[in-house]
């Protein structure tokens, strides 16, 4: 009787470390691992830039788009760090879309023209692993700003924090907190606009190397 126990405990053992093994194989297998060697195609008609502001004291969210972009390449072909590195992008800022035409018209109106800027054009500088920096010009003064970025189903998707008045646009909010001050008004009576904005731009590549 005990030899039998033994032999069932020393099969179960042995069918646990077997399933363990099968599974660990399995999971590594499934998850698909992007190396640097790897070669991509930018794929210009799918690229995406959203934008999120915050109003009113308790920061909520505001998103938006820009409809408009065109992008200049440095690189035609190769891996993700390559692509990016001195990749431009020019973004007309009449394109904004805040999803509201009322709102539309006030930020082209209103903001960006106290900004001075018809066009925001940034230059992606430096490239490193996961993260980088770009040059980004409006109301024509240009600074360097870090970034992040992460490759998942062929798609880059950029991500960045600007704080306006890095760029002098306090007078810009100013002048849309005049324009929109109702709205921009929170539930304890104050009008407030944040300068900080963040950036996500998705860029779908095709791999060449299929």
């Amino acid at each position: 009787m005990k030899l039998i126990l033994r032999s069932l405990v020393f099969l179960f053992i042995i069918s646990m470390f077997w399933s363990c093994n099968n599974s660990a194989k399995e999971s590594r297998e499934g998850k698909k691992e992007i190396s640097k060697n790897q070669s991509f195609v930018i794929d210009d008609s799918g690229i995406t830039v959203a934008w999120t502001a915050y109003k009113f004291t308790d920061k909520i969210a505001v998103t938006g788009t820009f409809d408009d972009y065109s992008i200049k390449k440095h690189s035609k072909s190769g891996s993700v760090e390559k692509l990016l590195t001195k990749l431009r992008i020019s973004i007309p800022t009449h394109s904004v879309d805040a999803m509201n035409a009322i709102r539309d018209f006030k930020l082209r109106s209103s903001f960006f023209d106290a900004f001075n800027t018809s066009t925001i054009n940034g230059t992606i500088l430096k490239v490193n692993e996961s993260k980088g920096f770009v040059r980004l010009k409006m109301n024509k003064i240009s600074k360097n700003i870090p970034f992040s970025y992460s490759l998942v189903n062929d798609t880059i998707s950029i991500f960045t924090k600007l704080d306006l008045k890095n760029w002098k646009g306090e007078e810009a909010l100013s002048r849309i907190e005049r324009e929109c001050v109702e709205h921009l008004k929170g539930v304890d009576g104050i009008s407030k606009l944040w300068p900080e904005v963040d950036v996500e731009i998705k860029i779908p590549l095709r791999n060449t190397n299929n």
